[in-house]
């Protein structure tokens, strides 16, 4: 390893102070280990989980003081496809079916609060290999945790706000996952972040995601089946708040029949 200039002329003493920095910034060997597979699960499923179709139901409601101002609820059928791109990315749709009871084929949602991204871009923005360097992790043995699941935390780092790959990851971002200790698969996520209104900027959004296996053409996959989003009340503002269910998991695919050619010679006169 070559010292750059600076470096180079910094003394010892500084030098194992910004030694014991680093050291003190880096996850314990055993949470490590558990990020490490936790994000090799990450890749897997971005890199193998077909396209597919689902039922999602949502309720999202506008609030003040505990008291419902507004609320619309949706039944949708719910697509997540592969991009043609090299990269194949996963995209999300939705075919609405019905808004507040009634039968809609509208392309346009008017709601409350609406969020995306719960299916293609919860985990890969905050668990995966490459971000690591934007989050700290702690284990969170406070935190209750169903039986054989355990807490962690995670906390942007300012020092690393401006490298490529943390441009994306808004300051005072905070979170926490949930993971199966059998199969470190992550059966919970939530992250809360700064969330301004017009000028109130003490707003604070919150969006989680509850993860269970579904088979999908023969191979298990952990997948959403509860996504919650919501902001917090302050004087100036209402409170709101998005849910979206998700059953009824199946493979989407396209078939087609051949059928055998026919001459003229051949076709019934």
């Amino acid at each position: 390893m070559r010292l750059s200039p600076l470096l180079a002329r910094t003394s010892p003493v500084c030098v194992l102070g910004c030694f014991a920095c680093t050291l003190a910034q880096q996850p314990a060997p055993a949470l490590d280990r558990i990020l490490t597979r936790v994000e090799a699960n990450t890749e897997q499923y971005k890199a193998a989980v077909p396209s597919f179709l689902c039922d999602e139901h949502i309720t999202s409601q506008e609030i003040r003081d505990g008291e419902l101002k507004h609320e619309t609820t949706v039944e949708a059928l719910f697509r997540v496809t592969r991009s043609a791109s090299p990269a194949g990315a996963l995209e999300e749709s939705r075919e609405i079916r019905s808004v507040n009871g009634k039968s809609s084929s509208s392309k346009k949602l008017d709601m409350p609060i609406s969020f995306n991204g719960g299916f293609s871009a919860a985990l890969a923005k905050f668990l995966s290999a490459d971000r690591r360097e934007c989050f700290d992790y702690q284990a969170d043995p406070a935190s209750p945790a169903p039986p054989g699941t355990e807490a962690f935390t995670f906390t942007a780092r300012e020092a690393a706000a401006k490298q490529p790959a943390c441009v994306s990851i808004q300051p005072g971002t905070t979170g926490k996952f949930v993971i199966d200790a059998s199969t470190m698969q992550v059966t919970h996520i939530e992250r809360t972040v700064p969330n301004p209104i017009g000028k109130e900027q003490a707003v604070l959004g919150t969006a989680s995601v509850d993860y269970a296996p579904v088979t999908l053409n023969g191979r298990s996959f952990w997948l959403p089946s509860t996504v919650v989003a919501f902001t917090t009340e302050t004087t100036k503002t209402n409170a709101f708040r998005f849910t979206a269910k998700y059953t009824n998991y199946h493979r989407f695919a396209a078939s087609s029949t051949i059928l055998p050619a026919t001459s003229d010679s051949t076709r019934p006169q």
